[in-house]
């Protein structure tokens, strides 16, 4: 019984994965834990984005739909008097199947809008 509710649960959640794969306007999004972390999947975006990470770049290949626009947030920060942050935003990317993201630190978040 335990082995046809756990191929039933698979089924699911490869079902789920095809929905995120083909639907439309999916968006993956990769959050770091706290300054100079590496980012990490949330919601099953390593399913949609292949990321490999150095200290300031981000290569990145989409799996799936090519990527429409590409959001990398940085750490906010502040020099004494004003906060800072730093934020990068690429709207229809020169190559949607893959790129590289250079904000120049390891950034807070980084979220990659999939086409229609």
């Amino acid at each position: 019984m335990q082995s046809v509710v756990a191929s039933r649960l698979a089924g699911l959640g490869m079902a789920v994965v095809f929905t995120l794969l083909t639907a439309g306007g999916a968006v993956a999004v990769f959050a770091a834990g706290g300054p100079g972390d590496d980012l990490s999947p949330t919601a099953g975006a390593e399913r949609l984005i292949d990321l490999t990470q150095s200290h300031e770049s981000i290569l990145w290949t989409a799996l799936g739909p090519g990527v429409s626009m590409i959001k990398a947030i940085g750490w906010p920060s502040s020099d004494g008097v004003n906060e800072l942050g730093g934020a990068l935003v690429i709207e229809r990317p020169g190559d949607p199947l893959a790129g590289v993201i250079n904000i120049g630190e390891k950034p807070a978040s980084v979220e990659f809008t999939l086409d229609d």
